[in-house]
């Protein structure tokens, strides 16, 4: 069954890791922590990279430094050539990332279940993606989250979710609401949203109550109480979050931001009696 974690991804560097880690441990946090690495198949094969991503030759030492200090590695990766994924998977391993205890996020359109089971037996836990965005905004993330298949969050249908995931059902670990990709767009957690309608479509199908539920979009300091709160009252001990730009100033990770994300994030937690 997998666990519940709260999450900050597109860590870049040991500086900033260790920054965490130093955080984490003058808090005394006990909640598992991911961090979430971003990589592509340019920054792999061409050596190019972002603030929101390390330069691929250091993600060995980042993951060997995550482990070391208690926290968990994630793989976020993205691709626009469904067929550069393998490849660049073996890379990612060879680099030092343990697949067996490193989960891996696609952001990607969601992928053929033939690939997926391929990735599966390279033993990484999946972290799949339902498509879903804001496809009425110009910053709705990458062009490939406007296509036909994917459902809008404000308007789109709850069924092509669940239909995405029910025939992944067996290959995947944990099933993603994000709307936001990368632009802080913030969640809507009405009853009536499709945020809440999708995760209730989830825990209460026999079928697919197994997966791991993960919430992203616009989560940060200011908000995450209100939003923990809300998931665990809809979804009591079943929901993982993960925040990006949320603790981002000028598109650098800003620490003070990411203190008071876990700050709030644990008193909530705290509150609800839960670790």
């Amino acid at each position: 069954m997998p666990f519940n974690y709260v999450s900050v991804s597109a860590v870049s560097d040991k500086y900033q890791l260790a920054r965490i880690n130093a955080i984490y441990q003058k808090e005394k946090f006990s909640f598992p922590l991911v961090i979430g690495y971003q990589v592509s198949n340019k920054s792999i094969n061409q050596g190019v990279n972002n603030s929101r991503q390390p330069p691929f030759k250091k993600l060995g030492d980042l993951n060997k430094r995550t482990r070391d200090y208690g926290f968990i590695t994630a793989i976020h990766y993205y691709t626009k050539d469904a067929q550069t994924i393998l490849g660049d998977l073996e890379k990612i391993v060879n680099s030092g990332v343990h697949p067996m205890v490193s989960p891996l996020q696609l952001n990607t359109l969601p992928l053929q279940p033939n690939l997926l089971i391929e990735i599966k037996r390279m033993g990484f836990p999946i972290i799949f993606k339902v498509a879903v965005s804001n496809k009425q905004s110009p910053e709705g993330g990458y062009a490939i989250w406007k296509g036909e298949n994917v459902q809008d969050v404000s308007n789109g249908e709850i069924s092509p979710l669940i239909s995405q995931v029910d025939e992944r059902k067996s290959i995947i670990d944990y099933v993603m609401f994000d709307p936001s990709h990368g632009t802080n767009l913030e969640l809507n957690l009405d009853e009536d949203s499709l945020a809440v309608k999708f995760g209730k479509g989830i825990v209460e199908n026999k079928k697919l109550n197994h997966l791991g539920l993960v919430y992203a979009g616009g989560i940060k300091p200011t908000n995450v109480g209100a939003l923990t709160k809300s998931l665990n009252f809809f979804f009591p001990e079943r929901v993982s979050i993960d925040t990006e730009s949320g603790v981002r100033t000028n598109d650098k990770l800003d620490l003070e931001l990411v203190k008071n994300y876990l700050l709030e994030y644990s008193k909530v937690m705290k509150k609800t009696g839960m670790k």
